[in-house]
């Protein structure tokens, strides 16, 4: 089984689209490319149990789940409670009734395959003492996913039910499961477990024979459709770790936005066949089959997304540049340009989203900003380039607040609604003409990103001899990544640690093995008092520290004794860090960086010597470059007192590996060459 689809669907039909036929190019594109399977997986079915049977579950508060000493009141993802036999009988009864009627319908179709038993989204599950007695969250739900699988079978031998290893329930259960249910685990986000991604899965493939993975590759409501996902490198090594790990189905939500995952789409499918085939290859064959004398020119561009795509206006004048130049280059041949002027659509659409992005909140400029994004959002609807119908909802959602009239503008039950007209289809010579305009007023900076690789090595042949050293204190947001490197006769390493809410602590080595897994937890001085925590490693050489607590900031001190890296971070807002080091290669002369600071303002930056130096701020400070003397390429520089709570800073071109010393610092080996 192999399936994504575009959160938020493509709603409802509109003015610009009353036959829903983005719908139709769509399914299209997705059976051209063999997506679909054997099997065809459905999402949560609480919420239409609790539709359906919402007369009975007001009537009877016993039916629902106690939580906090009270049963919740009747809303859409309501839990039932569980150990009630009536009301658990009416959902396996209901889950029978729907599997039914599928079967009814086609026994043949994908989708009559299972039914779904996956309880409504959120948490809030049954605390009552009858419920507890059944075990954990995961082992109650999968209690109830066997029940419904045995009244299944009972009917249908061949019939199955399929849920999620999710939130609470994402924890392989303690019982047994039945040989119909099929599981699909979310490993990377939104589980509640103390294992890494690869972990769960692994401990899932002990648990049942086949299993299905559900992921999140650039949706929109996290990336507003701008390019946030590795084709060349993520995504590959995803689907491969997926085939080694005996995985059979799945099911991403992603976008249908064809310039933010064309191409990452278009790898996956022929990837998801034949996990062995050659990437390159297969990139030069869309660039090839796709642009054809624009390949070279859209290559360069795809190949800087896949490092990373930050929004600047030095990546928008390198993306139009390469648009551009595609475009002069396939002028003879109508089938390429006509899709190279797509790409165009796209990078004027990155162009718009930046503009409104870098508006103050809440203003004038921002509203107009966001009108004209919406508007041009509709104007390329047919190319498919952007998630039309989501980006318009998540606009309106973010800006109704303060500019009501926002929701109004395209209102899918108004053909008058003022967005619509505002909006006609932008023909090629239209985006011709924004392209050059765009091409003037955008001028690219003078330095290249790069991604760096290999295994880490230390910068400096020596450490502090001291192993009663501590870093000044670190606040991570919530979770924190540290790559270690114990030098030989070392056989652990202790770390000081300000816990207020529990803080998962796990342990791998060089393999990715656990070699520790534990939970900590704090005193009543909560983030006021340090506790020492000593990790045993037996051995000397490479491991790598996963620290992490659900939502909440806890304190951290290194030993500056052992070599380490932090491989990015975010850190509590009303806490800014203490000193970082990282490392400037020989070849670099200016270092570019962008960050997305809160307004108390930029991190203060250090050359090898601790004198300050000032950047140059571009973006309005989101983008800063740095130019570094001849003398002082191949040295540690610092930095000091950043606020990055929601999202790391990014090093663009320089390796992003921090350490809490210069004589700590690791970094990956091909930026130090031999």
């Amino acid at each position: 089984y192999r399936a994504f689809a575009g959160s938020g669907g493509f709603g409802p039909a509109t003015p610009r689209d009353p036959q829903r036929q983005m719908q139709v190019k769509w399914g299209a594109w997705q059976r051209r490319n063999r997506f679909g399977g054997e099997f065809q997986l459905s999402g949560h079915s609480g919420e239409a149990f609790n539709t359906k049977y919402r007369k009975e579950l007001e009537e009877h508060p016993e039916y629902r789940a106690l939580v906090k000493g009270e049963r919740a009141a009747w809303w859409l993802a309501v839990k039932f409670c569980v150990s009630n036999p009536t009301v658990l009988q009416m959902y396996i009864d209901d889950r029978v009734a729907t599997y039914r009627q599928a079967r009814k319908l086609d026994p043949t179709s994908p989708r009559s395959w299972a039914v779904s038993v996956e309880p409504a989204d959120g948490g809030g599950h049954c605390e009552c003492a009858e419920c507890a007695k059944l075990g954990t969250v995961s082992d109650r739900v999968f209690h109830v996913a066997n029940l419904v699988a045995r009244a299944v079978r009972q009917e249908f031998p061949d019939g199955h039910v399929s849920l999620f290893a999710y939130n609470e329930h994402a924890m392989v259960p303690s019982i047994a499961i039945e040989p119909n249910v099929y599981v699909a685990v979310i490993p990377y986000a939104f589980q509640r477990t103390e294992l890494a991604p690869e972990q769960l899965i692994d401990a899932w493939g002990k648990k049942v024979p086949q299993m299905a993975i559900y992921d999140y590759w650039s949706i929109p409501d996290w990336s507003h459709d701008a390019p946030s996902f590795d084709p060349l490198v993520a995504g590959p090594a995803k689907l491969r770790s997926w085939h080694r790990r005996g995985v059979n189905g799945f099911l991403n939500e992603s976008t249908f936005s064809g310039g933010a995952m064309g191409l990452a789409w278009w790898l996956s499918a022929k990837l998801a066949w034949d996990p062995a085939q050659d990437v390159e290859q297969l990139f030069q064959q869309y660039l090839r089959e796709a642009f054809g004398a624009g390949a070279p020119a859209l290559e360069r561009m795809y190949r800087r997304w896949s490092v990373g795509y930050w929004p600047t206006s030095h990546e928008l004048a390198l993306s139009f540049r390469d648009v551009d130049e595609a475009w002069r280059l396939v002028e003879t041949d109508p089938a390429c340009a006509a899709r190279v002027a797509d790409v165009a659509r796209y990078v004027e659409y990155l162009r718009l989203l930046y503009a409104y992005d870098t508006t103050k909140f809440r203003s004038e400029e921002r509203y107009h900003a966001a009108e004209a994004l919406g508007d041009y959002g509709w104007s390329i609807y047919d190319s498919a380039m952007v998630h039309a119908f989501r980006h318009g909802q998540l606009l309106a959602r973010d800006e109704s607040r303060t500019h009501a009239e926002i929701l109004q503008r395209y209102d899918t039950k108004n053909p008058a609604a003022p967005g619509w007209a505002a909006s006609s289809q932008l023909t090629d010579e239209q985006v011709r003409a924004r392209l050059s305009a765009g091409l003037k007023q955008l001028a690219p900076q003078d330095f290249v990103v790069r991604r760096y690789s290999g295994k880490l090595r230390p910068v400096s042949p020596s450490l502090p001899q001291s192993a009663s050293q501590f870093a000044p204190e670190f606040w991570p947001s919530s979770t924190q990544t540290i790559d270690l490197n114990i030098p030989p006769g070392r056989k652990s390493v202790t770390l000081k640690l300000a816990i207020e809410q529990p803080v998962r602590l796990t342990l791998l080595d060089a393999n990715g093995s656990v070699v520790k897994n534990t939970t900590l937890t704090g005193t009543a001085e909560g983030l006021k008092h340090w506790q020492e925590v000593t990790i045993n490693t037996a051995e000397p050489g490479a491991y790598q520290l996963l620290l992490w607590s659900p939502k909440r900031t806890f304190g951290l001190q290194m030993p500056l004794d052992v070599p380490h890296s932090l491989p990015g971070w975010t850190n509590s807002q009303g806490r800014p860090t203490p000193r970082l080091h990282f490392y400037v290669p020989q070849s670099i002369e200016r270092v570019a960086i962008y960050a997305r600071y809160i307004a108390a303002g930029p991190p203060k930056f250090f050359d090898p010597a601790g004198k300050e130096v000032t950047p140059m701020f571009v973006d309005e400070g989101r983008l800063m470059l740095i130019d570094i003397p001849e003398s002082q390429r191949g040295q540690v520089w610092s930095l000091d007192k950043a606020k990055c709570p929601i999202e790391f800073l990014q090093m663009l071109n320089v390796p992003g590996s921090f350490a809490f010393s210069a004589e700590a610092l690791l970094v990956p080996e091909d930026a130090i060459g031999k």
